[in-house]
This record gives C-alpha cells, sequence and structure tokens, in this order.
C-alpha cells in the first residue's frame, strides 16, 4: 500500500473545497463508459426483441386452442407459464426480462440526455480546481491524476457569465481585488461574482451610450452626406462589435440593436 504523505490532504478537504464556491462543482462524466452502458443495454433489447418476435410467430403458428386463448387472455396466459417448461414459461421469462431491461435502457437514455446539456468548466475555473488537485494531492490510487481528462469534466453551476467582457473581469477581479482565500490554499482568490455583474452593466451601458453619443457629435460636425453614411456605418459596426463583446446576448437581439442604433442615426441626419 503506498504511503500517505504528511500532512496531504484528503477527500474532506478535497470536499470542502469544491463546497467552498458553487462554480467549483466539476465533476468526471465518464461520457464514453455511459456511451458503453447504453451500447449494452441496447444490445440486451435487440436479443429480447428478436426473442419476442420468434415467440410471437410460433403462437400463430400454434394450432392447441388453449395455447391460442393465451394469446389473447392474460390470466390464461398467466396460468399456464405456471407450469415448468411451458411455452408460456418461457414467454413470461422474456417479459420479465423485457420489463427490467427496458427500465434500465430508458433511464440510462434519460440521464445522458440531461448529461448532455451540461457544459464543460471555463478555463479559469478549471486552472483553479486542477491548480488546488496538484498542490493539495488528496488522492491517491486510480484518482491521483484526476484532473488530467479534461474535456470529460462537466460543471454543475457554470459560471452565468459567457461572454468576453465578463471572462475577463473575473480574471482581473480574481488577480487583483483582495478577497477571501481558501484556508489551506492561498492560490486560490474568491471575489464577489455580484460585484462583477455590476461591473460589467456598468461598463456596457456606458460604452453603448457613448458610442451613439460620439456618433451623433460626429455626425453633427460634419456635413459631407457621404462622409456622414461612412460614419454611420462605421459607428453602426462598432456598437454591434460592443454589444458582441460585452454581452452574451443572442444574435438576433444584437441585429435588432444595431439596427435600432442605424435607425437613431440615420433619423438624425434626415432632420438636420
Amino acid at each position: 500500500m503506498a504511503a500517505v504523505p504528511p500532512g496531504s490532504s484528503s477527500h474532506g478537504a478535497f470536499a470542502e473545497f469544491i463546497a467552498s464556491d458553487p462554480e467549483l462543482s466539476v465533476f468526471r462524466s465518464f461520457q464514453a463508459l455511459s456511451a458503453r452502458n447504453l451500447l449494452h443495454l441496447q444490445s440486451r433489447m435487440l436479443e429480447i426483441e428478436v426473442e419476442l418476435q420468434k415467440s410471437d410467430e410460433d403462437d400463430a403458428t400454434n394450432v392447441d386452442d388453449a395455447s391460442r386463448l393465451a394469446t389473447k387472455c392474460w390470466e390464461v396466459f398467466a396460468l399456464r407459464a405456471q407450469e415448468m417448461d411451458s411455452r408460456e414459461a418461457r414467454k413470461m421469462d422474456i417479459l420479465n426480462r423485457l420489463q427490467e431491461t427496458i427500465k434500465d435502457y430508458h433511464e440510462a437514455l434519460l440521464l445522458r440526455s440531461q448529461l448532455m446539456k451540461f457544459t464543460t468548466p471555463n478555463d479559469r475555473v478549471f486552472r483553479v480546481f486542477q491548480g488546488w488537485f496538484e498542490s493539495e494531492k488528496p488522492f491517491l490510487g486510480h484518482g491521483h491524476d484526476l484532473p488530467s481528462k479534461r474535456d470529460d469534466f462537466i460543471a454543475l453551476a457554470p459560471s452565468s457569465g459567457a461572454d468576453f467582457l465578463t471572462r475577463n473581469l473575473e480574471d482581473l477581479t480574481g488577480k487583483y481585488l483582495a478577497g477571501k482565500r481558501h484556508k489551506e490554499t492561498t492560490e486560490v482568490k474568491y471575489y464577489s461574482a455580484r460585484h462583477v455583474t455590476r461591473l460589467v452593466t456598468i461598463i456596457t451601458v456606458l460604452s453603448a451610450s457613448l458610442v451613439i453619443q460620439a456618433a451623433i457629435v460626429t455626425l453633427y460636425l460634419i456635413h459631407n452626406e457621404v462622409l456622414r453614411l461612412c460614419m454611420i456605418a462605421i459607428f453602426t459596426s462598432v456598437f454591434a462589435a460592443s454589444l458582441a463583446v460585452m454581452t452574451d446576448g443572442r444574435r438576433t437581439d444584437i441585429i435588432l440593436a444595431t439596427a435600432a442604433c442605424a435607425a437613431v442615426l440615420v433619423a438624425f441626419v434626415a432632420q438636420d
């Protein structure tokens, strides 16, 4: 048995670290094993399907009136299935296996469909997770290199900010703003997600308004019509790019906001 390094962390310390922030709830999804389990269950279902079809064909060709009655009346079928080595007993065995296997198969399908909805942890979160793990070494045995399969991890509570601005502000906040630290690892810093959200909102609103204000002032100072049209195109493009960078809005939302901005600028030029 491998010796435990003195002062090393354990499952308990690792659990406390994960519980210290919702974003750190990242775990292996074992996608390959999940798919393999479904394939095995699917193969068992295929086998049962063939057996049941063959049994139905035998029932259809059977001239025995009692056997035919068993195919139409469940009570008769269940009664005859109690006879050892009877046709109905063999079919009841197939049906029992079907009931168990199809339940496992459908549950596995539903669980995998839910699993596929989870996203992978973002780079910042996984760097923190991996850094703590490699620093503290909480596991021995097969789990000693847990973070090695990066693509197989899922985030149970993914970061709310998916846009470029939010991701970079989260990195800057963690590096330069003081906050509470994990009691065992001084390299892990915590910050207020609410403060980051507020800062992103302020920067986004100010940037969007400044673009429109700059466009209006520029169009007011320029009197050449061709140059005005060029400036409208430039400022509209800048406005759209800023929305794409600083928000996580859908493409349709960005297009609608850009169209509204262009309409305002065109209306301003028309009234001038």
